[in-house]
């Protein structure tokens, strides 16, 4: 899953609801595996784009079969990592398999690293 930050919430919280959203199950982030930064252009737009990308390992928990999933995710896929690899062309970055090498490789940071604001926390309720 990935996503974008809401108003008000931060890495953790939005990792959290960002997995919910597209795959109906819980998740608890128990370490950060990495951050990533990436830069491309939009073949459609030409815009360019830049994605930081936090890379959370923690425990999937219950799933939610009633929970539709977001617009545009038609189901959820657990693939072995020879099947991420043959499929790399239709990820949506490089950072997946980077992201994923880096998990594999025991690669593990305190969530505490991350550090948000409480003037984050309040930005919905300032507004």
């Amino acid at each position: 899953p990935a996503g974008h930050l809401d108003p008000g919430e931060s890495p953790i919280e939005a990792c959290v609801r960002e997995v919910l959203e597209e795959t109906a199950h819980d998740f608890a982030p128990a370490a950060l595996v990495g951050v990533y930064l990436n830069r491309f252009t939009r073949t459609r737009t030409g815009d360019d784009i830049t994605y930081l990308r936090f890379a959370f390992a923690g425990t999937v928990g219950t799933h939610h079969e009633w929970r539709a999933l977001d617009e545009g995710i038609v189901r959820t896929v657990w693939m072995t990592l020879d099947e991420l690899h043959a499929s790399a062309a239709r990820h949506r970055s490089p950072l997946v398999l980077q992201s994923i090498q880096d998990y594999l490789r025991g690669q593990r940071a305190p969530l505490a690293l991350i550090h948000t604001d409480a003037s984050v926390l309040q930005a919905t309720a300032a507004r």
